[in-house]
């Protein structure tokens, strides 16, 4: 009798001490980008590594395809703490303070390195208070890639796009180039466009290139314009309320995604020559502009962001003035 009641204590006791060896710790990340993506695939990649680094005591679970819904409702729910981490580009962070989308500012910046060099070396500082506030850790800035024209008849120059409507972003940044160049910016989600530009409710769309070609916006709006006319960068953010439970092992098995963003970069860039070619290659009608419809382009823009840091005011420009320093620092 007494043996039994020993085993038995042994055999719970054992039970508990096994559970715990093998406690996990997994963390949910959503995104809208599909995972057959770039992002989706690095995610993955992301989260793979940092399985195999814990030993398997942290997992980190990929939920792709916008299955939790689009950026606005992701980046909430990170807020809120309901999921763990985000993957987003900067745009819903407009839901933060409207201030964020001078990040996405047509002709930001004078080079794709200078660009680089500020998201990875100086956004952190300049945008991470922002983010804090709003209960959310950067971890990584990363590539959304250059956005460029998806239009149903040639879009050369912007003059060329007057008077018609184009899906923007619904971000100030986005509408007031719109008004600039004289087109009817309809402000609208990315999985709202296709059926937009299949209806003609839509004529033309900005999307970043990787983008809207892996969700097939050349099918329907078949000429393609590489403006490259704003820079989108993205975040992966974890809500600080899931933060804040980690040890401090943990959020170092974390900064995989930190030292992962700079390849992402690369790749995305990378991809935008390569599908862009295989796009030429179907024949279809993608416009590489000459210097002169470059400078056009440029020019449209000349004054907007000063203008729109006014117009959102005193954090705006202070947040242009660190930006326009970190530029300075970085070299053209």
């Amino acid at each position: 009798m007494k043996f039994t009641k020993f085993a038995t204590t042994c055999a719970l006791a054992l039970g508990v001490m096994s559970s715990t060896a093998f406690a996990e710790t997994t963390l949910k990340l959503a995104t809208v980008a599909p995972l057959s993506s770039p992002w989706g695939q690095w995610a993955q990649g992301v989260a793979k590594k940092i399985e195999e680094e814990s030993g398997g005591e942290m997992k980190i679970e990929v939920i792709g395809d916008a299955q939790l819904g689009d950026e606005q409702t992701i980046l909430r729910q990170g807020m809120k703490g309901r999921v763990d981490l985000v993957l987003v580009s900067n745009i819903p962070l407009s839901l933060i303070g409207q201030e964020m989308d001078l990040v996405s500012s047509p002709f930001l910046y004078d080079s794709v390195e200078q660009g680089s060099c500020v998201a990875f070396n100086h956004l952190s500082e300049i945008l991470g208070p922002s983010l804090r506030e709003a209960r959310l850790e950067p971890l990584t800035w990363m590539e959304v890639g250059n956005y460029i024209v998806f239009s149903k008849d040639e879009a050369r120059t912007p003059s060329a796009l007057e008077g018609r409507k184009v899906r923007v972003a619904a971000t100030t940044a986005d509408e007031l180039f719109a008004r600039k160049i004289g087109a009817v910016g309809v402000p609208m989600g990315t999985s709202d466009t296709i059926p937009a530009l299949q209806t003609g409710n839509v004529e033309a769309a900005f999307l970043p290139g990787v983008f809207g070609i892996a969700i097939g916006t050349h099918k329907v709006a078949p000429n393609v314009t590489v403006s490259n006319h704003t820079r989108l960068i993205g975040t992966v953010a974890v809500s600080q309320r899931s933060y804040n439970k980690l040890s401090d092992q943990e959020k170092e098995w974390l900064s995989a995604f930190t030292e992962g963003g700079a390849a992402l970069s690369a790749a995305v860039l990378g991809a935008e020559g390569a599908l862009l070619g295989k796009l030429e290659g179907a024949g279809l009608p993608v416009a590489r502009l000459s210097d002169e419809e470059a400078a056009e382009w440029r020019a449209s823009a000349d004054g907007l962001r000063e203008e729109l840091a006014e117009q959102l005011g005193p954090k705006a420009v202070s947040i242009l003035e660190q930006i326009n320093a970190a530029k300075v620092a970085c070299g053209s």
